[in-house]
């Protein structure tokens, strides 16, 4: 059994951040304070708790949130809240005005309550009914349905204080009646419109599957006629995978069209003039016609994506979110695909080891164009304090897939590099995704913040964390890098510097090396720090940096030679993909549409 103090705990950090916490002490706590003074027979500081209570409603219900989401769960939402409010006003005050105002407020308060009910009803309905969110961005009229009905944190706010003022100040019975009538008329007349938009939006979505923000989006399709879908699908640390790719994207000169299936992850996409559709619905995706395009691509293996895969006329692409030797770079769910594209040689050949069975004409060698802005610059020898990277991986989904430095020798290295000598600064940028799976990764990601702000307060070097934006401007600002097995060896690579990556496995470093072809170039991190003198020796100059020619050759055979690492190239691989797309869909293609009404397979 679950201890009260641990389930008090563990309600706390369900209410997420410092702004939902005070929300949820202005409506409910001091709703429970009001309890206590009426028991208590302290009538003014029982109404004034009241006051505030309702106020405190204006920050809990502002937006979707943790206390909300907790509140309701705990059946103890809006209606159950102003029922609670009404009981502690009567028994509280003294100042009802008559047995006939004590009726009318009881009696009005109950109606008032039935019209609160009947907005849970339709944000229930929302929930579990037919109706799916969707959002979009860059698409004329902004269709979108949102995951619930308006809010209307005003009106609830307003209405509430309407109907409890008069009775509980005294007011005779009549005002009592009018100003009641007037607050629930108010609610009634924002509540009744929302359910009216949302009946109207799953009639249609009875009678053609349609519903009217689904239908602009098809008319929007029929006239933009992309040639490009990009599939996504993931939690909201996610959009780094499609963040990657926009720039590629945009130089494109053909017409893109994203397609996310996540909704958390539509407002971290980074600013971009492709249209956007958040779409989670399976079967309002496949109501929508994508004749016109010829290909889909995929940066990330998701089970979602089996929904756009199924359509004939789309020839599909892995196109992955970085080349790295991490088990998911030959994932087996990648023989779906009709292509798949790795930046240079060591991608297909991490399929062709992993015996998959993947067939040479599926890869399609594209170079990796991410790469093609990141500088050979500063040299270890142009900066008076040299800046090493330290850019770790995440925990991963599972042990098997652990490859991160953070927990094991995190702090270690970071204590290391502040104690070179010669000064080295450190800028420490952590995945997105670190502590998702592992809560002391958590800790210890705060552990090494610490020690670079110490260090920076007592040395003057700007040490740094870096908790946001694209990494390739952290390359273009460092010397050297150490990181884990990701794709972060290989971009970096591009510009040819040193770098240093950490051995998570019990194999000795040579074999870890020629397991991992991408740390064949670099310096070798064991757990039991072993390697880290090595590379500040190296990063300090107090030995020569004799590897450059082996970073060099490495870059080709994991991004593919120079000429391939440009915005250009990889416009060249979209167009021979259409074409063969052309060719070979042909028969699909011909009067037949991509549209298709959803089965019911197992």
């Amino acid at each position: 059994m679950v201890s009260p103090a641990r389930a008090a705990a563990a309600a706390l950090s369900r209410l997420g951040k410092t702004q939902e916490l005070r929300g949820f002490v202005l409506s409910v706590g001091t709703l429970f304070l009001a309890l206590v003074c009426a028991v208590l027979e302290l009538e003014i500081g029982a109404l004034v708790l009241l006051a505030i209570s309702v106020c405190g409603e204006l920050v809990v219900e502002r937006r979707p949130s943790s206390a909300s989401l907790l509140l309701n769960q705990a059946s103890f939402g809006v209606p159950m809240r102003f029922a609670l409010r009404v009981i502690v006003g009567l028994v509280a005050t003294e100042q009802v005005d008559s047995r006939a105002a004590w009726g009318v407020f009881a009696a009005m308060a109950v109606i008032y309550t039935l019209v609160l009910c009947g907005r849970a009803l339709h944000e229930e309905y929302r929930l579990v009914g037919p109706l799916k969110p969707m959002e979009t961005r860059n698409i004329p009229g902004s269709p979108r349905i949102d995951d619930a009905p308006p809010r209307r944190t005003v009106e609830l706010w307003a209405t509430q204080l309407i109907v409890l003022v008069p009775a509980l100040l005294g007011s005779p019975w009549i005002a009592v009646l009018l100003t009641s009538l007037v607050g629930i008329a108010v609610l009634a007349s924002v509540t009744i419109p929302d359910a009216q938009a949302s009946w109207r939006m799953r009639q249609q979505k009875r009678a053609t599957g349609f519903t009217g923000p689904l239908r602009q989006i098809q008319d929007f399709l029929d006239s933009y006629q992309p040639e490009v879908v990009v599939h996504l699908s993931g939690p909201e640390a996610a959009s780094y995978q499609i963040n990657t790719w926009l720039e590629s994207l945009e130089a494109l000169d053909r017409r893109v069209f994203i397609v996310l299936r996540d909704q958390p992850l539509f407002s971290k996409v980074a600013s971009t003039p492709i249209p956007i559709l958040a779409l989670k619905d399976p079967g309002e995706l496949l109501m929508l016609d994508f004749s016109s395009a010829g290909i889909a691509l995929y940066p990330s293996n998701t089970g979602n994506n089996i929904h756009l895969l199924r359509l004939p006329t789309l020839m599909s692409a892995f196109i992955g979110h970085g080349d790295s030797d991490k088990s998911a770079s030959n994932n087996p769910f990648s023989r779906a695909y009709d292509e798949l594209w790795v930046a240079g040689e060591a991608g297909a050949d991490r399929y062709r080891r992993s015996g998959l069975g993947i067939h040479e004409d599926q890869y399609r060698f594209v170079g990796r164009p991410q790469v093609h802005a990141i500088a050979r610059t500063p040299l270890l020898a142009d900066e008076g304090v040299p800046t090493v990277l330290y850019a770790p991986t995440w925990e991963g989904v599972n042990l098997d897939q652990e490859y991160s430095s953070v927990s094991a020798v995190g702090v270690k290295v970071v204590k290391a590099l502040l104690a070179a000598q010669p000064p080295i600064r450190v800028v420490f940028k952590a995945h997105p995704f670190t502590g998702q799976r592992d809560a002391k990764y958590r800790a210890v990601l705060r552990q090494i913040a610490n020690l670079l702000d110490d260090a920076s307060a007592s040395t003057g070097i700007d040490h740094r964390v870096v908790k946001g934006g694209p990494i390739n401007e952290w390359f273009n600002r460092s010397a050297a890098l150490v990181t884990d097995i990701s794709s972060v060896v290989s971009d970096f690579l591009a510009s040819e510097k040193p770098y240093a990556v950490f051995n998570h496995t019990d194999l000795d470093d040579e074999t870890f090396r020629a397991e991992y072809p991408s740390t064949g170039a670099g310096t070798t991190i064991g757990r039991d720090g072993r390697g880290i003198a090595e590379f500040i020796d190296l990063v300090t100059r107090a030995v020569p940096d004799q590897q450059a020619p082996a970073r060099a050759a490495l870059a080709t055979y994991l991004l593919g030679p120079q000429e391939a690492r440009t915005l250009a190239s990889f416009s060249a691989s979209i167009d021979a993909m259409i074409a063969r797309s052309e060719a070979d869909r042909a028969d699909y293609r011909d009067g037949h549409s991509t549209s298709e009404i959803p089965v019911t397979d197992a």
